[in-house]
């Protein structure tokens, strides 16, 4: 509080307000630590051990008062609801004894045919009560934090006096630009000639944004984490329902993991905190169990941010021309345009191609992507991939390939399906635009990629809470344009704050889809097979376009080939 003040009274004394007042962080530390420990208790204290203390003092009491010490015990005990116990002469020692959890020998006496009442399992309260203060805690601090944002609302070049009036303002679209389920459909004149530059829009977003709170990107790990550990303690009330529940369990879990990705995504961007040791320990112990080599794969994400959209350089997704895709065989064609491509991740990481957008081994130190001073660090992330498959294979001689197969193999390959889904959605679409040689520039590449809500698949009938799915993996679906503009420096948690902060000035040149991700996806494979192979700004054409390019290609081939035979 005092440094609160201190702040305040500095801006102060300098004319002006504070850029933000907020809740420091000191204090919901504590408030985090209090809960934790709350939690922390009632999973690892023994309630035995309570049970006794209560029964010393109970006999303690009796020997003061039986009267008393009766209705102590009547109070007390975790196996008596109230009024159970009779108010007779002896039931005090009934309840001692009951209390003493009934193990203690008491030949002769009535107590040796005692039966207590069923009651509920103390191991399965402790954990239902652990996962209650749980998930109000992660509620609390997600609901703190995001009213942080919301009142840091200054932007980065603004400085307000205690008038309130404005010193300098950034640009402003018109009001009468449509944001909302913007397609972005511009010419390629349009894209090339951008009506604003990086400096600008960085003034647009609050400073706030480009801070990077060590504390908020651990809540949200451990957050992740911590669902996924209670799924787990779940596993078998999930199971028990069936394939029902093993279908929800599934799912939830898998969809976690890529909400792991995306946290050890913000450490292999640097955005995760400002300690570059800290980014690599948290990057690993996140894409470790996922199977992905931390290092490796970052190397050649970076690669996929300094040449976004560019048709030559890029990485991850790159459009292909139709020459190349006329030489795939049938079934890899087949699994390029179908549904199945959403299983296609691990064989990114590990195919040696360095083709059609793929990098070449991410395990492979030697992979002509990596710097001769980057191989141990592809090495070490490599490494912490076979130690946890050499756990899964542990595991599997402990338990039995079918128990690991329901409770980690379909997870991860669900896990898979929501990273191809998510990344091929946020950088394939037909109304985005790619970019040849000189006419690519890192911002015209760096806007041309769509912000989705995954709101409709938890809300199919949009009743209106769907959207919390996009906040539960991070924002990256609908705040990633802006993270393509600013990805070393804005951190998961502000993605919204500061997309909401640029969208006046992208105008027509923000895209953002509200269709449905099924039916986007299913467009997306029948809409975006090639793009040309001339020209400075390209897009993508369907599969129809490819069956008249195939038909014009055979009809010259054999034109040619008939024209050589007759010179022949």
């Amino acid at each position: 509080f005092f440094g609160m003040w201190q702040q305040n009274h500095v801006f102060t004394s300098l004319g002006q307000a504070p850029e933000v007042e907020r809740t420091p962080v000191s204090v919901l530390t504590v408030a985090a630590l209090t809960i934790a420990g709350t939690v922390a208790s009632i999973l690892f204290i023994d309630p035995s051990k309570l049970q006794e203390s209560v029964a010393g003092a109970t006999t303690l009491m009796t020997q003061v008062s039986p009267s008393v010490a009766s209705a102590t015990a009547r109070a007390h005990s975790p196996l008596y609801p109230r009024g159970l116990v009779a108010n007779t002469p002896g039931a005090h020692s009934h309840a001692s004894r009951t209390i003493l959890r009934n193990t203690l020998p008491d030949s002769g006496s009535d107590s040796a045919s005692f039966e207590a009442p069923h009651t509920v399992e103390l191991p399965t309260v402790r954990k239902w009560a652990a996962t209650g203060l749980a998930a109000v805690l992660a509620a609390v601090l997600t609901l703190v934090n995001r009213l942080r944002l919301k009142r840091s609302s200054q932007p980065a070049n603004a400085m307000y006096g205690t008038s309130g009036a404005t010193l300098e303002r950034p640009v402003e679209a018109p009001a009468s630009q449509s944001v909302f389920n913007n397609k972005g459909i511009v010419t390629p004149e349009e894209a090339v000639n951008l009506p604003f530059t990086m400096s600008d829009l960085k003034a647009a977003i609050p400073a706030k944004c480009f801070e990077k709170s060590l504390f908020w990107s651990t809540f949200y790990m451990l957050r992740d984490f911590g669902i996924v550990a209670l799924m787990y303690a779940f596993q078998p009330q999930f199971f028990g329902l069936g394939i029902i529940g093993k279908f929800l369990w599934w799912n939830i879990v898998g969809f976690y993991g890529w909400c792991l990705f995306v946290v050890g995504h913000d450490c292999g961007h640097g955005s995760f905190s400002k300690y570059g040791w800290i980014n690599q320990l948290f990057g690993h112990i996140c894409h470790a169990p996922l199977l992905v080599p931390f290092n490796g794969w970052r190397i050649s994400h970076r690669h996929h941010h300094q040449y976004h959209n560019d048709v030559d350089r890029d990485h991850s997704w790159r459009p292909s021309v139709a020459a190349n895709v006329d030489t795939l065989s049938g079934p890899v064609k087949f699994f390029r345009f179908s549904p199945l491509i959403l299983l296609v991740y691990p064989f990114y990481l590990i195919s040696p191609s360095q083709e059609n957008g793929f990098s070449g081994c991410h395990f492979w130190p030697w992979n002509p992507l990596f710097k001769k001073e980057e191989r141990w660090g592809i090495f070490w992330s490599a490494m912490s991939v076979f130690a946890f498959m050499g756990g899964i294979g542990a595991a599997i001689a402990t338990w039995g390939f079918w128990t690991v197969f329901q409770s980690y193999i379909i997870p991860y390959w669900i896990f898979v399906a929501w990273l191809d889904l998510v990344t091929l959605m946020q950088h394939t679409d037909e109304n985005v635009l790619y970019f040849r040689g000189e006419t690519w520039n890192y911002l015209r590449g760096a806007i041309s990629t769509v912000d989705r809500t995954y709101r409709h698949i938890i809300d199919p009938l949009n009743l209106g809470y769907g959207r919390i799915i996009d906040h539960l993996h991070h924002n990256i679906s609908d705040g990633h344009v802006v993270h393509h503009i600013f990805f070393t420096q804005i951190p998961h948690y502000r993605l919204m704050a500061a997309t909401e902060a640029i969208k006046p000035l992208l105008g027509k040149h923000y895209r953002y889809d509200d269709t449905p991700v099924p039916t986007a996806f299913m467009q997306t494979l029948r809409n975006c097979w090639f793009v040309e192979d001339e020209g400075g700004v390209v897009k993508y054409q369907g599969k129809t376009e490819y069956k008249e390019w195939t038909g014009v290609h055979k009809y010259e081939a054999v034109k040619k080939a008939a024209s050589e035979a007759t010179l022949g």
